[in-house]
């Protein structure tokens, strides 16, 4: 589990992610929350190289507000994940 950033703000149903310079995820790696449940996967990284804004496109039913402010991490992807990558 490495850590992804400090969650700033939501923009339509998104969370910004600050990111925290370690790696840069891949786009739809799972990204959990401290206490290890998947709140959504990693949509879009922009911005300078050493420290990457990163978008986080939550699943349905997860509260985008309670994650403003707090540590967020990328989870390893599972096999079925990767089912359609080429």
């Amino acid at each position: 589990m490495k850590r992804l950033g400090n969650a700033l703000h939501v923009v339509q149903q998104k969370l910004i992610v600050r990111g925290a310079g370690e790696s840069i995820p891949r786009a739809n790696s799972p990204v959990i929350d401290r206490s290890g449940s998947r709140i959504g996967k990693v949509y879009d990284v922009f911005g300078p190289v050493k420290s990457p804004y990163i978008v986080v496109r939550l699943n349905r039913g997860v509260d985008s507000a309670g994650h403003v402010g707090k540590m967020l991490y990328v989870g390893e992807a599972s096999r079925r994940d990767n089912k359609w990558k080429r």
